[in-house]
């Protein structure tokens, strides 16, 4: 666990006795370090319960009498999509915690512990920074997913549809709608961070979450943007398959159309009747075939006239 105190105007290392404020930062499973925190600020062993539980929990915030609990989403680690990040927020603290070490939130803890740089104030100044790196960071996943299906369909629109395609393009539509489903309910938790729902979210940082808001607003509609082209590349690819079917079809047709008068040819000097035309001569097989032949070679090149061929 990582200590930050606000004191003397700016955010120094360390649990400094005194300090206007607080933030301390789990980034791996630590039940001693929760229940240490647990006593000091009385928070709600249902709030610390959902951060040492194995289960992923959906973006979510409870209002308790002295704090608040917030539950958020951040970008994962292929393969997964998301990683679940905890919040306590208070009037004098904000505790943050996570299973794993979190790229947004070393990034504010590198700016914390130095004194040139400048953060929002207050607890609730460090929960936005932390937030706001958050969200920006499923621009470049959702920026990534478009990009994948771009090459995907230029690979169906470039070459013959193969099955794989198919299945990438529906991977990509279940990556774009679980991630739509998480930053759902991702949106009605900064929507209440941003309005003066919450006591400890001071009123001039409130139009910094209302930004965040936005942000997500803007991911929703790209990820919405992204399963309707899915849809389209599907569509495009059950087109190209049919479309190489329709030519598969169209060449066994105009084959059998070659091959039916040589059949009815053969079927008529196949017959068990002595008295046929031709049946006896020394040149009436090689007749038959020539005569085969140049009515399959006529036909071909009316097909190839009209262009059916």
């Amino acid at each position: 666990m990582r200590a930050w105190s606000f004191a003397e105007g700016r955010w120094q290392e360390g649990d400094l006795a005194g300090a206007d404020a607080h933030w301390f930062n789990i980034d791996r499973p630590d039940a001693a370090a929760l229940a240490s925190l647990k006593a000091r600020y009385r928070l709600h062993e249902l709030a610390v319960e959902d951060c040492l539980s194995p289960n992923p929990h959906a973006p979510k915030i409870d209002v308790f009498d002295d704090h608040v609990f917030v539950v958020v989403v951040a970008p994962g680690r292929p393969p997964a999509l998301t990683e679940e990040f905890d919040a306590f927020l208070g009037e004098r603290f904000v505790i943050t915690y996570a299973d794993r070490t979190l790229t947004e939130v070393e990034a504010v803890a590198a700016m914390a512990s130095t004194p040139q740089r400048s953060l929002r104030p207050g607890p609730d100044g460090i929960l936005y920074e932390v937030l706001d790196r958050m969200v920006d960071g499923f621009l470049p996943v959702v920026n990534a997913m478009g990009d994948e299906l771009d090459v995907l369909e230029d690979a169906v629109l470039g070459a013959a549809a193969r099955e794989t395609h198919s299945r990438a393009i529906l991977e990509i539509r279940a990556r774009a709608g679980r991630l739509r489903r998480l930053l759902g309910p991702q949106l009605s938790v900064l929507q209440r961070l941003s309005r003066g729902e919450v006591a400890y979210v001071s009123d001039p940082n409130r139009i910094y979450f209302r930004d965040i808001y936005d942000h997500v607003v803007r991911i929703d509609l790209a990820l919405e943007s992204v399963r309707e082209d899915t849809e389209v590349a599907l569509s495009t690819y059950l087109s190209t398959l049919n479309n190489r079917m329709n030519e598969v079809m169209k060449v066994l047709s105009v084959v059998a159309a070659l091959a039916l008068p040589a059949t009815v040819i053969a079927g008529i000097f196949g017959t068990n009747f002595d008295n046929v035309p031709g049946l006896h001569s020394n040149w009436g097989f090689g007749v038959m075939l020539a005569g085969m032949a140049t009515i399959a070679a006529c036909m071909g090149a009316w097909f190839k006239h009209r262009g059916w061929w």
